[in-house]
């Protein structure tokens, strides 16, 4: 991949709903969520680059782009059934 545009166009045709050509669907999906998902891994490989490394835009790299999104849409998840309920009106 050439740029950032590119890598996530990758991406979203094997994860967004929208996309014509999808493969793997993640319900839900948008491009800003794989956007963010994206700075956040190469958030991980400047702070740990002796774990991981940029792979030219590469399956390796759409992979860990979908972990990201995946586990950030459970803490996310988990996060709002640990709020209680204020109060339901069923009037």
């Amino acid at each position: 991949m050439h740029n950032f545009n590119q890598f996530l166009d990758y991406c979203e045709s094997f994860y967004l709903p929208s996309h014509p050509d999808v493969l793997y669907p993640i319900q839900g999906l948008t491009r800003g969520e794989i956007a963010i998902a994206t700075l956040k891994y190469l958030d991980l490989i400047n702070s740990a680059p002796d774990l991981f490394s940029w792979g030219d835009g590469d399956s390796l790299d759409r992979e860990r782009v979908r972990d990201i999104i995946t586990e950030s849409r459970a803490i996310a998840d988990a996060e709002f059934a640990s709020r209680p309920v204020k109060s339901l009106n069923f009037r």
